[in-house]
Formats: structure tokens, sequence, C-alpha cells
């Protein structure tokens, strides 16, 4: 299993790719192989905002 790290840098690159951090279109627009924004959040401990947060990245006001 990834680390946390890991975990939040591919999430950081996709969200990135996408140019959103909204949750619906992450979980929408979101490359094969990658998880579900739920299992992020499950392995990560933490709801969505608290995970972009976490990236780095500045959250879009609709995520």
């Amino acid at each position: 299993m990834k680390s946390k790290e890991e975990i939040l840098e591919d999430l950081k690159k996709e969200l990135l790719r996408i140019g959103s951090t909204n949750q619906v279109q992450y979980d929408l627009l979101r490359r094969k192989g990658q998880v579900l924004s739920t299992t992020i959040c499950r392995r990560l401990k933490l709801s969505w905002v608290e995970a972009v947060e976490r990236t780095g990245l500045k959250r879009n006001k609709t995520s």
C-alpha cells in the first residue's frame, strides 16, 4: 500500500491534470487506475477538502 505522501502526490498530479479540485469532477475524470475520492479520504482519514489542502493546491469554491 502507498504511503500517505505518495497518495497525496498522486492526488496532486491528477488534480493538476484535470484542472479542478472538485471531488465529483475528480471521480468522473480520473485516469484508469486512480482510486476513487472516497477511497483516498478513507486511507488518509481526511475529508476531501482536507486532502486537497494537504496537496498544497488552492481549493475550487465548489469542491
